[in-house]
């Protein structure tokens, strides 16, 4: 694969052990998939220009399996999303295109299984987001397959579906979100046929699971690459979305939230990372803090 793609935007785990994905700081950015004959390394690296992606793994995986990779990883570092419709907003909207400037085409990644992309909704769940990285690197070296460099593919649906409550419950996982994901684990193959039907199918099926509601079926579908997902209910996207694209109110709720997104209808979600990532690289200031940083859980189950 050829062609200069930012990896910036990938998202990776920052996690010593249970990653599944790393960026390393030369900018190469690995991911593990399972695989029939032990877990496949995706690595995609930014060379001369150019981002080559490749695929490492036993000899003896199966042709079809390493052609699925390599479209997994394409999509995964966002090769396959077309970010053509922010430019066409922001060329129409004063506040996007100052933000536009700065960050460019913002690219949405997508991950290769919905049961990954589920399992990280469910987990993040009301908890603060280190303490859901935490649990999910857990989860990830309870139950996943290793594979080259020192990474971890995302444990198979049936496995998830094998673990019992209550070792979920030792990797900080709640009793609700336990439920979620066994129901996950066993609807699956409905879940992805909802998604072929599309974005509004999955979010239907998503929330008639036990323990998942409008946000973290959001959270789920933006990982899958909607480009439309907002997340409702979030503890602080309403004030980041108000600070930026409002009246800088730091106490927003979702309506306003809702009401400033309206304009991008079919792309709110997209908006949404162009926020983040402008507030991520300082071009305009976040919200300020509403409280202290609250202590995370003492579970520590290594």
């Amino acid at each position: 694969m050829s062609g200069v793609h930012d990896l910036q935007g990938v998202k990776c785990d920052s996690a010593r052990f249970g990653a599944v994905a790393r960026r390393h700081p030369s900018g190469v950015v690995r991911r593990a998939e399972p695989a029939t004959t032990g877990a496949l390394l995706l690595e995609a690296a930014p060379t001369d220009g150019r981002t080559e992606l490749r695929v490492v793994g036993s000899p003896a995986t199966p042709s079809h399996e390493v052609e699925a990779a390599l479209e997994a990883g394409l999509a995964w570092i966002g090769v396959r999303d077309d970010p053509t419709p922010l430019g066409d907003l922001a060329a129409h909207d004063r506040r996007l295109a100052k933000l536009y400037a700065v960050t460019g085409p913002v690219r949405l990644g997508r991950l290769p299984r919905l049961g990954e992309a589920f399992g990280r909704a469910v987990i993040a769940q009301l908890v603060q987001s280190a303490e859901a990285h935490r649990s999910i690197a857990q989860l990830v070296r309870r139950a996943g397959e290793d594979a080259p460099g020192g990474l971890t593919a995302w444990p198979r649906r049936e496995t998830v579906g094998a673990i019992p409550s209550w070792e979920l419950r030792r990797c900080g996982i709640s009793g609700r979100g336990a439920r979620a994901l066994h129901a996950g684990a066993v609807d699956g193959p409905h879940l992805e046929r909802a998604e072929q039907a599309g974005w509004d199918g999955l979010d239907a099926r998503l929330r008639a699971l036990p323990g998942v509601g409008v946000w973290t079926s959001a959270v789920a579908r933006r990982a899958r690459g909607d480009p439309d997902a907002v997340a409702v209910g979030d503890y602080n996207l309403p004030a980041l979305i108000a600070w930026v694209l409002g009246d800088g109110a730091a106490d927003a709720d979702d309506a306003t939230m809702l009401e400033l997104l309206a304009p991008f209808a079919g792309q709110r979600g997209r908006v949404i990372r162009l926020v983040e990532r402008a507030v991520g690289a300082r071009a305009v200031s976040g919200p300020p803090r509403r409280a202290p940083r609250a202590p995370l859980s003492a579970h520590r189950y290594w």
